[in-house]
């Protein structure tokens, strides 16, 4: 009987060690988890200002980049579109926030856009991977705000692509996988 009972105790134990060691520590990163490489229907998206209650739509022809209708990637043509990133050219349509957004003009340039890293977003579908790097290149009509070599918020470098001023955007995604107040 004691023998038995021992057993039990130490199958229980072994049984709650493997539990606890799938399970998160306390305090742990909360980064989602990566969708098996092998699922075939992945979908690939640009969007801080992805909605649930929008269509999913890889390669857009049009997309809000900064959600509040100030700035937005128009007449996109995509030449690639996947997992190893996306690539294409358009035009910025963008306000110039100067003395403010309801005053400041609206500047048109063309771009070229691309954007890398796709990553699995907290809250989000399992099936959808958010580009976390983007540039935007400009090859003429530089925009009064892109400064090459500085740094507007951590997230954002002005910086150069392959001779082109350009904006380098890291760590983007979707700003919540809920639906947005519109």
């Amino acid at each position: 009987m004691i023998r038995a009972r021992a057993h039990t105790v130490a199958l229980a134990a072994s049984a709650l060690a493997v539990l606890a060691s799938t399970m998160p520590a306390a305090g742990a990163d909360p980064t989602p988890p990566t969708p098996d490489p092998g699922y075939a229907n992945v979908t690939y998206l640009i969007g801080k200002c992805w909605d649930p209650s929008m269509a999913v739509e890889q390669g857009p022809t049009r997309l809000e980049y900064n959600c509040d209708g100030t700035a937005a990637m128009e007449n996109m043509n995509w030449t690639s579109w996947g997992a190893d990133g996306a690539n294409g050219t358009g035009t910025d349509n963008a306000v110039e926030c100067q003395p403010n957004c309801a005053q400041g003009q609206r500047l048109v340039n063309p771009i070229v856009v691309h954007a890398w890293n796709p990553r699995p977003a907290q809250g989000c579908p399992p099936y959808l991977q958010f580009y976390s790097d983007i540039t935007i290149a400009y090859p003429q009509g530089l925009p009064p705000w892109i400064k090459p070599g500085t740094q507007w918020s951590p997230d954002t470098t002005f910086t150069t692509v392959d001779g082109m001023p350009a904006v380098h955007y890291t760590d983007q995604g979707p700003q919540s996988c809920t639906p947005m107040a519109r």
